[in-house]
């Protein structure tokens, strides 16, 4: 087994050694006549020790100081210290240790505020050997990476949500509704516009104008809790409306013309920041185009949704136009019907009118 002196044995030996020549010395004239030379003798011993414990007590006070602080460090505890102002060995080494004590109090804010979800913390390295501070801005960067990662899952299951609820609240809406278009239309556009929080929503329905051509008309609208004055019609590849319906494809729009649509609010009118045109079609046929327009952006998510919403709606309007038709045909029969049966009547009255005049005559003659 090695063995090692203690710090204060390494310092105090050369003192002892002294000490111990003094000794020597001393014994060896005590018991000549000479009193000078043990006496210097055993001054010298014990200014030797004294010197030497003087010498052990100013380097062990320091050193004792930093010991106790580094036990303190190597518990986990950080507690406050400052170095003094010498500045030789031991100066030195208190100073890299303030710096040292700092720096680790430093390290545990910084992972203190990441450990609350705050990022906006910094530390800067010590240098490039600190070890501590690259693994903790490592797992800065993790961290971050993980939470916009968390972020964007949430808002994207919001999303879903957000869009699945849509669907279902319109879907209840088509079916309470599909008896009448201009009915449909007008809820539709309204609980649209406050669903999405656009400014304003309108519905264009194809029919066949003058001449078998087909054109957008304008069959429901809805603006600030009023009807709100649009074109009325356009033709297929006529304006934005005309021109969605033509290309049966979605248009978005953020740069639109000052003279397109303006919308009104408490503090005046404004020009739309965007503007949403999506063509409602089925089995390739344009039924129509949903147009919505607002003072802030559209998010990819809403537009998305109303995609969905126009397949929706053509399989509505496709059914309520058949239901239109069907009540026209079958308008039409009755009162074909009720001709036929007036014009029945009149032969029968004729009829009975014409045997009335033939009895007549017969008793005449």
């Amino acid at each position: 087994m090695k063995f090692r002196f203690s710090f204060t044995l390494k310092i105090i030996l050369t003192y002892l050694f002294i000490a111990s020549l003094f000794l020597t010395l001393f014994i060896s004239e005590r018991n000549e006549e000479r009193l000078f030379v043990p006496l210097v003798s055993l001054s010298g011993m014990v200014v030797t020790l004294l010197l030497g414990g003087i010498h052990v007590y100013w380097l062990r006070r320091p050193l004792f100081r930093i010991r106790n602080q580094v036990v303190q460090l190597a518990r986990g505890n950080m507690p406050s210290f400052t170095a003094s102002k010498a500045t030789d060995e031991i100066g030195y080494l208190e100073k890299n240790l303030e710096k040292h004590v700092a720096n680790l109090r430093q390290l545990s804010r910084f992972a203190r505020s990441m450990a609350s979800g705050d990022f906006t913390g910094r530390y800067e390295k010590l240098s490039t050997d600190d070890e501590i501070g690259e693994a903790l801005l490592s797992l800065k960067e993790s961290l971050m990476d993980s939470q916009k990662e968390s972020e964007s899952r949430r808002r994207e299951e919001e999303n879903r949500s957000w869009t699945s609820y849509g669907l279902a609240k319109f879907s209840k809406l088509f079916r309470e509704a599909e008896d009448d278009l201009q009915e449909l239309s007008r809820e539709l556009m309204r609980e649209l516009v406050a669903y999405t929080e656009a400014d304003v929503g309108a519905l264009f329905i194809t029919a066949e104008a003058e001449g078998k051509k087909q054109e957008l008309q304008l069959s429901g609208s809805y603006a600030f809790d009023r009807e709100k004055f649009l074109h009325q019609s356009f033709e297929f590849g006529e304006g934005l409306v005309g021109r969605a319906a033509m290309e049966k494809d979605v248009i978005y729009m953020t740069d639109l013309p000052p003279e397109y649509m303006k919308i009104r609010s408490g503090l005046g009118e404004d020009v739309p920041s965007c503007l949403l045109l999506v063509p409602v079609i089925l089995d390739n046929n344009v039924l129509g185009v949903i147009e919505l327009a607002s003072l802030g952006e559209i998010p990819a998510h809403q537009t998305g949704f109303i995609q969905q919403l126009a397949d929706a709606l053509a399989s509505t309007l496709a059914k309520v136009k058949a239901n239109l038709q069907s009540r026209e045909l079958f308008e039409q029969s009755r009162k074909q019907t009720e001709a036929l049966a007036s014009q029945e009547q009149d032969y029968i009255r004729r009829e009975e009118k014409l045997l009335k005049e033939i009895e007549r005559l017969k008793k005449n003659d």
